[in-house]
């Protein structure tokens, strides 16, 4: 009787932990957080994330993944803070919007971007002083801070041959790996004309 009892006790705390188990959807609670990149259909071009900018609305959090919505300005501007996510892939899509209006997400071509880990991911090695991923702790372009918070982080969107032709000069502090802000070698965001 004792047996029973004890098994019975333990039966009803184990059956609805194995049924969560077997009702969760596949890959539930495997994914690491990351970005996705929503852009217009066809983009090739600099793109710039303007992290920490006050009022501006935050991505939307879908599946794990904070969407990054940007059009063909090339700038995207959200309250939200910075992070690398570290161990995990970000995520880039076309835009393609139907005849009907109805908007289908597919996935840019593999050797359009560098997204072995979540954050800047550079396809050039440092020692090549090119870079087509950086970030700057300044909102704006091209300039020292006009005093406006946030934190940029600009990428490039494009064939390899394209990225390499585009990617900017990188400056370092003499001896080491840390970059060195100089605004003037900002890139242009915005769409522009793949001129393979």
């Amino acid at each position: 009787m004792m047996i029973h009892s004890r098994m019975s006790r333990w039966s009803k705390g184990i059956v609805p932990i194995v049924l969560l188990l077997t009702l969760a959807p596949a890959g539930w609670g495997k994914q690491d957080p990351h970005y996705a990149f929503v852009l217009p259909d066809g983009y090739t071009g600099w793109i710039q994330i303007i992290f920490n900018s006050p009022r501006a609305p935050r991505p939307e959090l879908s599946h794990n993944r904070f969407v990054l919505r940007v059009d063909n300005s090339g700038i995207l501007r959200t309250s939200m803070l910075h992070t690398h996510f570290a161990g995990s892939q970000d995520e880039f899509f076309y835009r393609r919007i139907d005849a009907k209006g109805k908007e289908s997400l597919v996935p840019v071509p593999a050797e359009y971007v560098c997204a072995g880990n979540s954050g800047l991911d550079n396809c050039f090695i440092s020692s090549d002083s090119r870079v087509d991923a950086f970030e700057v702790g300044r909102a704006t372009t091209g300039r020292v801070s006009d005093g406006t918070r946030g934190d940029s982080w600009f990428l490039f969107v494009g064939p390899f041959a394209l990225r390499e032709k585009m990617a900017t000069h990188a400056h370092f502090e003499p001896g080491t790996t840390k970059r060195i802000d100089f605004p003037e070698d900002d890139p242009t965001p915005g769409r522009i004309k793949n001129d393979k």
